[in-house]
C-alpha cells in the first residue's frame, strides 16, 4: 500500500472514530436530559417504599425489604398511635404486648446500627404523618446520645436520610440509585400480589437469629463474660443529641407520654466506677432525668448499674443484647408506667 494511501486510510479512521464518538456523546446526553427525567418521573409515581408522596399504587404497606426503608411507610401508618425508637437494643421490645399492656396501638421503627441522627429522623417522620396527637414514644437513650459535640450526631453505617426528607428535589436526587430502581419494580409486583407483606408494625425477633449463630454455646459464654463497654468518653457538659431531643418533645401534644429507656447492658458491657466512661454515663443520665421534668407524662427507666436482671448472664446474648424474656420484664416495666399516664392531662 502506498504511503498516500495509507494517510488515507488513517483519516478515515480518525474521523470514523470521531462520528462514534459523537454519537456517544448525543446518546448520553439524550439518555441524561429526557430519558433520566422520565425515569424519575416513573418512580415518583411508583413509590417505591410507599412513603406516601404518590398514591397510585396505593396498597396497604410495603414488601419485606429492610427496617431503613420500611418505615417510610410503617411510620405514617394511622393504625399505630405509638413507638418504640431505638437500634438493636430496643428491637427486642414487642409492640404488639406492649399494645395488649397498655391499650395505645405500637409500632417498632427500631433500626438495627443507628444512632440518635437517624432516630430523630424517624421521629420526626413520625410526627409530621399524625392527624391525631401521638399516645406514647418509647425512645431508647443508650449510650451513644451521651456523645459531645464532636461525635454527637455522628453515623456509622449507611441510611436512607433522603427518603424522608421534606425537600422533594432531595426526594428527587435519592431516587437516582440502581437499587432504588430495582425497588421500583419490586413494588410494582408487590401490588399485584407477587411478594409478601413486611410485618406491619415492624418486630423482629432476635433470639432464633442469635440461637442459629451458636450464641447459646459455652464459647459465646466466655465471651460475653469478658468486659467491653462502650468506649463513650465525654466530660464537656455538653449532649446536642439529648438537647435536640428535648426541642422534639417541647413540641409534642401534652397528652403524649413519654418513655426515656437506658436499655439493660450485663455487667461486662457497662463502664467500670470512677473511668472517664462511667463518668459520662452518670451525667448523661441525670440530663436525662433533668429533661423528663421539664414535661408531664415524661419518665426515665433506667437498667444502669449492678441489678438482678444485669448479672444474670442467662439473660444475654452478648454484653449489651439481651433476650427475649429480659424483653419481657422490660415491656411490664414500661407499660406499668404508662397506664397510669394514658389519658389524663396536666395530671388530671
Amino acid at each position: 500500500m502506498s504511503e498516500t494511501k495509507q494517510d488515507s486510510v488513517q483519516v478515515n479512521a480518525v474521523a470514523d472514530t470521531g462520528r462514534r464518538w459523537r454519537a456517544f456523546a448525543v446518546t448520553l446526553l439524550v439518555t441524561v436530559v429526557v430519558l433520566l427525567p422520565c425515569l424519575m418521573l416513573a418512580l415518583y409515581i411508583i413509590d417505591p417504599y410507599n412513603s406516601g408522596r404518590m398514591t397510585v399504587l396505593d396498597t396497604p404497606g410495603v414488601r419485606a425489604q429492610g427496617t431503613r426503608t420500611e418505615h417510610a411507610n410503617r411510620a405514617r401508618d394511622p393504625d399505630f398511635d405509638s413507638i418504640i425508637i431505638g437500634n438493636s437494643r430496643m428491637q427486642a421490645l414487642n409492640p404488639e404486648r406492649l399494645t395488649e399492656l397498655t391499650g395505645a396501638r405500637f409500632a417498632s421503627l427500631t433500626v438495627p446500627g443507628t444512632r440518635p441522627k437517624e432516630q430523630l429522623t424517624l421521629i420526626d417522620w413520625f410526627l409530621r404523618h399524625r392527624s391525631t396527637p401521638p399516645a406514647v414514644l418509647a425512645i431508647g437513650t443508650d449510650i451513644f446520645w451521651c456523645h459531645g459535640p464532636d461525635k454527637a450526631f455522628s453515623t456509622v453505617n449507611p441510611f436512607p436520610f433522603w427518603l424522608y426528607e421534606q425537600d422533594t428535589l432531595a426526594y428527587l436526587g435519592g431516587l437516582v440509585r440502581f437499587n432504588v430502581l430495582q425497588e421500583g419494580v419490586r413494588r410494582v409486583q408487590y401490588a399485584i400480589g407477587q411478594r409478601d407483606r413486611a410485618r406491619p408494625d415492624g418486630y423482629w425477633d432476635y433470639d432464633p437469629i442469635y440461637e442459629s449463630q451458636g450464641f447459646e454455646t459455652e464459647e459465646k459464654r466466655a465471651v460475653l463474660m469478658q468486659y467491653k463497654p462502650e468506649d463513650v468518653v465525654n466530660e464537656t457538659g455538653e449532649f446536642p443529641a439529648i438537647d435536640a431531643l428535648a426541642d422534639v418533645l417541647a413540641s409534642l401534644p401534652a397528652e403524649t407520654v413519654v418513655a426515656l429507656v437506658v436499655p439493660p447492658a450485663f455487667v461486662t458491657g457497662q463502664p467500670r466506677e470512677n473511668t472517664p466512661e462511667r463518668r459520662t454515663e452518670q451525667a448523661c443520665q441525670s440530663r436525662l432525668a433533668a429533661l423528663a421534668q421539664t414535661r408531664p407524662r415524661t419518665f426515665v427507666i433506667s437498667w444502669d448499674g449492678a441489678l438482678p436482671e444485669t448479672e444474670d448472664p442467662d439473660l444475654y446474648f452478648d454484653q449489651i443484647h439481651y433476650k427475649g424474656k429480659l424483653a419481657r420484664v422490660l415491656e411490664e416495666q414500661i407499660a406499668a408506667r404508662i397506664r397510669p399516664l394514658l389519658g389524663t392531662v396536666n395530671g388530671a
